[in-house]
């Protein structure tokens, strides 16, 4: 830290004294002072630079001589820390959930040295790669980067402007059949296997290794994106993990094909079996006590239609029937039971 300290003090409009555990930041014109400790830990010293940049913090320019270059380079904390320290006005406040995903990929071995690294400009300022950077610093690792120096200014406005590669890009590339859906259900996968359900609703960052290591642990559920979807207007997401699980539980996909298919085509039901009364809720063709049309509801939540399935199917292995489906979904999701002697399936069911 002390470098580092050194860099801000010779910052003009910034002055620095030492206190009894590590120094004390002021600004021209900013009544708040920043008390830095000796010793910080990465997560601490991002949010130092956070509250430098809020104390209307401007970098000196370090300008580039000769023309723009590109070159793989280690970069260690260190650096990583005074880099964090040069990021120009026009550049994006630092995301949180971006540096966590980063981080956490960094953590677990993901990291790739690839043709996007950082970019500085022509006056030495942070062009592209703050949130890596940061993520670095939290880790507290050495990184191989491709850095390009000296890049004119005006090219900023061209960077990242393309459409941001999804997961179900990496699958397709890798000859992966339907790679939309089943990087939507292998994420959910990893949810189901990670975090308790009443957490779903904030982001988890999952990496795209972490989606083919589901896949690995989950074969079978290829199977399942193909059978996933037996109506409209449910979650083919939510659908499709829970044939997967229900085959699991079974052993076979074998029983829970022949659920999806009857519940597609609306055949083979009496008028209280729970696949019959699922299939109508998102039809909106169940009836209230006045013999009305219900309305056709809208996209529920992918927990409600987690839950709304996994009773359905857990009703119709063990013989309940059912007048119409209550949709909540804080009730969780309950775990898929097998068919048993008393079950409502309307077709053969191999033992």
């Amino acid at each position: 830290m002390t470098e580092l300290m050194e860099i801000v003090s010779m910052t003009p409009g910034f002055s620095m004294k030492r206190h009894a555990h590590g120094w004390e930041i002021t600004s021209d014109g900013h009544t708040r002072k920043l008390r830095v400790p000796e010793t910080v830990t990465g997560e601490e010293y991002v949010e130092f630079t956070r509250k430098l940049y809020r104390m209307n913090w401007s970098p000196l320019p370090r300008p580039w001589s000769g023309e723009p270059s590109l070159s793989f380079d280690d970069v260690s904390p260190y650096e990583a820390c005074e880099l964090l320290l040069r990021i120009p006005w026009y550049q994006r406040t630092l995301d949180e959930r971006k540096i966590a995903e980063w981080a956490g990929a960094m953590s677990r071995g993901e990291w790739r040295t690839t043709h996007q690294g950082l970019a500085t400009d022509h006056q030495g300022m942070l062009y592209d790669g703050q949130h890596r950077l940061a993520a670095q610093v939290v880790e507290g690792i050495t990184l191989r980067y491709s850095i390009a120096r000296g890049i004119q200014g005006d090219s900023f406005t061209v960077v990242d402007r393309g459409k941001m590669r999804s997961s179900s890009y990496t699958f397709a590339a890798a000859g992966e059949k339907d790679a939309f859906n089943l990087s939507a259900v292998l994420r959910l996968m990893w949810m189901w296997e990670n975090t308790p359900v009443d957490e779903w609703k904030n982001r988890h960052p999952v990496s795209d290794d972490q989606l083919r290591a589901v896949l690995e642990r989950h074969p079978g559920i290829r199977h399942s994106v193909k059978r996933g979807k037996p109506v409209p207007k449910a979650s083919a997401r939510a659908t499709t993990l829970i044939h997967y699980l229900a085959s699991q539980a079974c052993g076979s996909s074998e029983v829970p094909d022949q659920w999806y298919a009857q519940l597609g085509a609306g055949e083979n039901f009496q008028r209280r079996d729970p696949g019959l009364v699922l299939r109508n809720y998102f039809l909106g063709g169940e009836s209230n006590e006045k013999s009305t049309r219900a309305p056709i509801r809208s996209m529920q939540s992918v927990i409600q239609v987690l839950f709304l399935f996994a009773t359905a199917w857990n009703n119709t292995c063990t013989g309940q029937q059912r007048s119409i489906v209550k949709a909540f979904g804080t009730h969780g999701v309950p775990p898929l039971k097998v068919p048993g002697p008393n079950h409502v399936f309307r077709f053969p069911v191999s033992r």
